[in-house]
């Protein structure tokens, strides 16, 4: 069997794929949970000390009365360095994340009564850096997986989508030698992509798929919804209820910085601040169905607010979130048409669209991806298990036993170079086909051990500034580098699209030792030091 998770922000799902030889046929099914769903809150709470964490539904609901021993939206942190203190112990997210998927892992069990579950395919936003990956394959571990490999969510829609076809048997009406444009809009609770890939039949009739061009914000989903109708909801009550206006004020302040508050935070503000978020949550769904809905909650000094929240001031909440996915989807057709010598270039050569991610049901969303691409999206996908399906499928592929897929091809997802005196020089290049480039590195100046070069990531921070993520540091095998001498520099993206890089010194034709600085990198030693803390 072969299993895929979509390890998500505030959901996730396990699917798994098996071959029916005598049918010869593939089949692809999400695996319910102890509550009989497909999908499984990723909430994670301590109850107890001493006693295994409670993962899921119950977690969730633990959320509100004690929110200082449960985590959530733990995908947000992948790759930073984080710890969450919860009853004198500290977590690190890949902690966090492992225990999520051992749960998944142990549902999957139930199902699998025979083989062990040593492999699987985690599922990843394709704006995922470097860190955040490797944070996730370090949780797989973590969680008990031996092998675990990484597919960016668009492209496991993608690969879903094509086995549907395949499983009604409608692969020749759906697709032709001539290659068709979909477009994956994949909005969750807490991040964000857009992907743009082409399919065709081969000789033999089967599909090819090849990204040509992604983006995304993996700050943006479902949460920041939430956490502006909180803010908005404080505002507003602000206005209504002067008496209490000191404690809303207050309640307004930490808001802002919601989760990430300070340990000197009254714990009555947390617990209401937790309510007000989930309030929140509830108001979102509700708004997405109905014109309007009161909004109530009682502030940390006892006192009762209810305010009206209706679809207009929603949509308004709404409103500058829209502005980056516009901007990330108008980035995507100019990277299409470059990349395509203007074969694809306007949304009206779509094939069709494929809306994946909880935040998509939203009918402003719906609205906003209708007006843009011009086409109503594709039905009778599940927008909550497609991803977790396709990266089943995905998994069948990596092993060599897929009977669907003819070839899958990726691009590389971001710049990737050495920064060297704060210039930034590229090396491998968001959207290149190729994920292998060789470069050769002139000294500026002497060098010694003590001035290492820098091997960077081109990314950007929560308010949207551009930012170099340092993945590694040269460590010089030769004492001293002198002006005008050659390094030469290989970057190679692997099958997970995590980079690795070797480099060699070209005056003494040695290799020179390149090492990880990044510490979000965990080593065999420290995976089996968060194994045994996870089951302690």
């Amino acid at each position: 069997m072969y299993y895929g998770i979509d390890l998500g922000t505030t959901n996730s799902v396990i699917s798994f794929g098996y071959e029916i030889p005598t049918k010869g046929i593939f089949e692809v099914r999400p695996i319910n949970n102890q509550d009989s769903k497909h999908t499984s809150p990723s909430v994670v709470y301590f109850e107890k000390k001493g006693e295994p964490p409670i993962v899921g539904e119950s977690a969730l609901n633990a959320f509100n009365s004690d929110p200082r021993n449960t985590v959530r939206w733990v995908k947000r942190k992948m790759g930073l360095n984080k710890e969450y203190d919860v009853l004198d112990k500290s977590y690190t997210p890949q902690e966090i994340s492992a225990f999520i998927l051992k749960e998944l892992k142990e549902y999957a069990s139930k199902t699998n009564l025979k083989d062990e579950i040593n492999s699987v395919v985690i599922t990843v936003p394709a704006d995922f850096d470097t860190a955040a990956k490797q944070a996730t394959k370090d949780a797989g571990r973590i969680a008990g997986f031996e092998n675990v490999h990484l597919i960016p969510e668009p492209n496991a829609a993608i690969l879903n989508y094509i086995y549907k076809n395949y499983e009604l048997n409608k692969l020749d009406e759906s697709f032709s030698s001539t290659p068709q444009y979909l477009l994956v809009f994949d909005l969750g609770g807490g991040t964000f992509d857009v992907s743009l890939s082409s399919i065709h039949l081969d000789a033999q009739n089967k599909p090819q798929t090849s990204v040509i061009s992604s983006s995304g914000n993996k700050y943006l989903g479902g949460y920041n919804f939430d956490k502006d109708l909180m803010i908005y909801s404080l505002k507003k009550a602000i206005k209504i209820y002067p008496t209490d206006v000191e404690a809303l004020e207050e309640l307004l302040e930490h808001a802002k910085n919601y989760p990430d508050l300070s340990n000197n935070v009254e714990i009555e503000v947390q617990d209401v601040l937790a309510r007000i978020i989930s309030e929140s949550e509830v108001c979102k769904k509700d708004l997405s169905k109905n014109n309007r809905r009161v909004f109530s909650f009682y502030s940390h000094k006892g006192k009762y607010h209810r305010i009206e929240i209706d679809k207009e001031e929603f949509q308004m909440i709404l409103e500058p979130y829209f502005e980056i996915i516009k901007s990330n989807i108008d980035n995507v057709l100019k990277d299409a048409s470059e990349k395509t010598d203007n074969q694809f270039d306007d949304w009206n050569k779509l094939f069709g669209v494929l809306l994946v991610g909880g935040s998509t049901v939203i009918p402003a969303v719906r609205t906003l991806c209708k007006d843009i691409f011009g086409i109503d999206p594709i039905e009778d996908i599940d927008t909550y298990t497609a991803v977790a399906n396709g990266a089943a499928i995905y998994a069948s592929i990596i092993d060599g036993e897929s009977t669907i897929l003819s070839d899958y091809n990726t691009v590389v997802p971001h710049n990737y170079g050495i920064k060297s005196n704060q210039n930034f020089i590229p090396v491998l290049n968001k959207g290149d086909r190729d994920k292998n480039s060789n470069f050769e590195y002139e000294i500026p100046f002497a060098l010694d051990t003590k001035a290492p070069i820098e091997i960077v990531q081109q990314y950007y921070d929560e308010n949207g500034n551009e930012i170099y993520i340092l993945l590694e540091t040269i460590n010089y095998s030769h004492p001293f580098m002198f002006t005008g001498d050659q390094i030469g520099v290989s970057f190679q993206l692997d099958d997970d699209l995590i980079l690795s890089v070797s480099l060699t010194e070209k005056c003494i034709e040695d290799k020179v030792e390149a090492t990880y600085h990044n510490k979000i990198k965990m080593s065999d030693e420290n995976i089996d030091i968060s194994k045994q803390k996870i089951l302690a």
